[in-house]
């Protein structure tokens, strides 16, 4: 891909942004979704609370994603984002995932597994089936702006793909289909195979390249890079970076302190490192980024901080208190208005939610299709202690 200028190389595909960088006038709302699995199925019960709520303060039906001006989504949040730019409601994503699971974390036979624990056809059926074959980046059935990202493991980069017209690599990306890319933002290692696809070369042909989940990056939690999606000029839209006229919700899949009882870390192997370093490394990307965030953000009037979870669950030792961040914000001009809405999955995170027969264990695995249940039973009850629309009901008027 030529012409790279950024830091890394950076794909994209087709909404028009006719009114041209900086004539963007109005409110504008911007939605995160994270990696994590299965338990997508927490965003997905959030999304289905925030859809209710503002069709009650509007007096509006719409599906939530239609209310956004772009959302972005890394692995099982890509998988959300897609969804949510082709209109669908949120319960129809929530109910896929439901199917999901079965169909998709079902184990290979055991030479497969010495690379990867399930086989691609069951996620890449599914994503077909769900998205289309023919539906492509650059297709106007994606009503809203999408980013959704990948690790390009042949040239070791990532990859944010968004369909915007005005964007550098529209043309060059707009008719590789969304599945493809949405499956390669999946592709967690360990758990699936890479996905290879080709993308024009701009000297025409094509060149293939493997892709692996864009959550083996600082970007499972993509939130910062959506907010420089939308505001940094030279992404090719830059909206205006104001509280009161920039909105970020950034949704998360839950998170924990990944421990190892004292003595058993020099008896792991491979495999069981492989497992550590890609959970940790989710972990440790969901707090810099969130921290990030918190930094240039204002939080929403009553809306606690998105450190409150991590202090709660023990996995942010090193994270400043309150009155630090209010000190190192200062008086400088925040922004926009940012909330993170995610929950910390331990055993007193879950009691004080209601569900002490819960395991946090179990519940917090990214494959766990015997948990499906209760993964839907965590997302309602964050949904309920954590989603109060009418505190950012003026982003959705007019």
């Amino acid at each position: 891909m030529p012409g790279v200028c950024v830091r890394c190389k950076i794909a994209r595909g087709g909404v028009d942004m006719s009114a041209g960088v900086g004539a963007v006038s109005g409110a504008k709302r911007l939605l995160s979704i994270d990696g994590g699995g299965l338990c997508g199925l927490i965003p997905a019960e959030v999304l289905m609370r925030m859809e209710q709520q503002l069709d009650e303060l509007t007096g509006v039906s719409q599906p939530i994603g239609e209310r956004f001006d772009l959302i972005g989504g890394t692995s099982t949040g890509a998988i959300l984002a897609a969804g949510l730019a082709l209109g669908m409601r949120a319960q129809e994503l929530r109910d896929f995932y439901v199917q999901l699971g079965p169909e998709i974390f079902r184990k290979g036979c055991l030479l497969e597994r010495f690379k990867y624990k399930y086989p691609a056809t069951g996620i890449e059926k599914q994503l077909k089936a769900k998205f289309g074959e023919g539906t492509t980046l650059g297709d106007p059935k994606l009503q809203k702006i999408v980013l959704l990202v990948a690790k390009n493991a042949t040239e070791g980069n990532d990859w944010f793909f968004t369909n915007c017209k005005s964007s550098k690599f529209y043309a060059t990306n707009k008719n590789i289909p969304l599945w493809h890319i949405v499956r390669a933002s999946s592709a967690a290692p360990t758990y699936f195979p890479p996905h290879a696809f080709g993308v024009p070369d701009g000297k025409g042909g094509i060149a293939t390249y493997e892709f692996i989940d864009g959550g083996v990056s600082s970007y499972n939690n993509p939130a910062l890079q959506v907010f420089l999606e939308a505001t940094v000029p030279a992404y090719g839209i830059a909206w205006p970076a104001e509280v009161d006229k920039l909105l970020l919700m950034s949704l998360g899949t839950g998170f924990y302190p990944l421990t190892i009882v004292e003595g058993d870390a020099g008896h792991y192997n491979l495999i069981d490192w492989a497992s550590y370093v890609l959970k940790e490394l989710m972990n440790e990307a969901n707090l810099q980024q969130n921290m990030l965030m918190e930094l240039i953000g204002q939080r929403p009037a009553q809306v606690a901080s998105g450190f409150a979870e991590a202090v709660a669950a023990g996995a942010a030792s090193g994270i400043p208190s309150e009155a630090a961040l209010d000190q190192m914000r200062g008086p400088g001009k925040k922004l926009l208005t940012y909330q993170r809405i995610t929950v910390g999955l331990t055993r007193q995170r879950l009691d004080g939610l209601g569900l002490p027969d819960v395991d946090p264990v179990k519940v917090r695995e990214m494959d766990a299709v015997d948990q499906i249940p209760n993964m839907q039973r965590v997302g309602a009850a964050v949904a309920r202690e954590q989603v109060y629309m009418e505190r950012v009901v003026q982003f959705f008027r007019g």
